[in-house]
């Protein structure tokens, strides 16, 4: 029996480094998946503040850059408003001229303008002025850029003219209110 007991002895040592092997496994095996999980935690607030920084810097360089790029173009930007602000006003100059040049160059007299803007610059009645018949009336649009393109409107304005599109109508107020308020 003596053997009996030491293999039963042999059985309790080793089922005791087993348990303790088993024991500092899960115990190692918890302190591993806590510490993966430490590190992850770690490292996501780490690359967020990297990723925060580098978003500030490169918010700054290209601040930078703008503000560099402005002071480089500032001459050309405000050259360029300069030369579209005289451009507008030398246009409106140019319509309010255009009948002198009307005059010598078209035989309107500048009485028989009546300038309107929009959709086109100028109605001329020829011949108004001087008394006689209305010979013709002209529809003038005055063109001062580099461009002499009409506008869309315009040119609606120009097919309405030529496909005969146009007509004359004389209304009589007081009988458009009498008819009115005998309709109401």
């Amino acid at each position: 029996m003596p053997q009996m007991t030491e293999i039963l002895v042999v059985i309790i040592v080793i089922l005791f480094v087993v348990v303790v092997l088993v024991a500092r496994y899960w115990a190692k095996s918890k302190a591993v998946v806590e510490a993966r999980r430490l590190f992850e935690e770690w490292r996501e607030t780490e690359l967020a503040s990297i990723k925060k920084s580098l978003e500030d810097v490169i918010k700054e360089e290209y601040k930078a850059k703008f503000q560099a790029w402005v002071q480089e173009h500032e001459e050309r930007i405000r050259e360029d408003a300069v030369q579209r602000s005289l451009a507008t006003i030398l246009g409106k100059v140019g319509e309010e001229l255009a009948p002198l040049l009307i005059f010598t160059k078209y035989g309107i007299e500048p009485k028989d303008l009546r300038h309107i803007g929009s959709p086109v610059d100028y109605v001329a009645f020829k011949g108004y002025s001087s008394g006689r018949e209305v010979e013709e009336i002209v529809f003038i649009e005055v063109k001062t850029g580099k461009t002499t393109a009409l506008s869309d409107v315009e040119k609606s304005v120009k097919r309405a003219i030529e496909s005969g599109r146009v007509r004359f109508m004389a209304i009589n107020v007081k009988g458009e209110l009498e008819k009115t308020i005998a309709s109401a």
